[in-house]
């Protein structure tokens, strides 16, 4: 594992009852709405790239939709297994799925790419791209800034975690670049969103489409 990516594991896991507590209430349901309406085919199959706990994975499948929660944390899989046993999860690198080509309508990863660098993010994408379906659905979603850093954001962990902020274009040229079409990037303020006592940071949600 790469030594950025691998403290940053390790960050999670070390702080993991903590990111759980914070994190748990911030449900996505308008951007979860948005996903399920653009799927192919609205039973799915979904993967939740960076699954964490759970918390979306189980989202999608109370709405009706097939799910598979995929995590590079041991720790966070068997939580989320814990949590939600009747769902599928498992322990699996983003950047190198053990996944089928086009085996899935949509791919939901949410706050997960923002802990890699761009070649990475690339990586990552052509996966995405790669076990979508033909008109697959596609989330992303960022925090909205410029260049990179590793530090501890108090907020959901008590140590250094790497972030790479992302600007609208720079998002859309990510996804382009990566083979998506119809690219829709919009500005989420958490603070607004959720309320008193989150962070006043902005959200880049970005939904696309593999071609049909």
């Amino acid at each position: 594992m790469l030594d950025y990516l691998s403290r940053t594991i390790a960050a999670y896991e070390h702080s993991a009852d903590k990111y759980e507590s914070a994190t748990k209430g911030m449900v996505p349901d308008e951007e979860l709405d948005l996903f399920t309406g653009m799927l192919p085919d609205p039973a799915g199959p979904v993967l939740d790239a960076g699954c964490a706990f759970g918390r979306d994975t189980a989202l999608l499948a109370a709405r009706g939709v097939a799910v598979t929660g995929v995590d590079l944390s041991e720790p966070f899989v068997v939580r989320a297994r814990e949590l939600h046993p009747g769902l599928d999860f498992r322990r699996m690198d983003v950047c190198a799925l053990d996944l089928p080509d086009a085996s899935f309508a949509g791919v939901w990863s949410q706050a997960t790419l923002l802990h890699l660098r761009d070649e990475h993010v690339a990586a990552a994408l052509a996966e995405f791209h790669r076990v979508l379906r033909p008109g697959g659905a596609l989330f992303v979603s960022f925090k909205e800034g410029e260049g990179e850093e590793e530090f501890v954001e108090s907020f959901s962990a008590d140590a250094a975690r790497f972030f790479r902020y992302q600007t609208a274009d720079r998002v859309r040229g990510l996804l382009e670049a990566a083979g998506f079409t119809g690219t829709d990037v919009r500005v989420v303020n958490e603070r607004q969103r959720y309320g008193a006592g989150h962070r006043d940071l902005n959200w880049l949600t970005a939904y696309a489409r593999t071609a049909s």
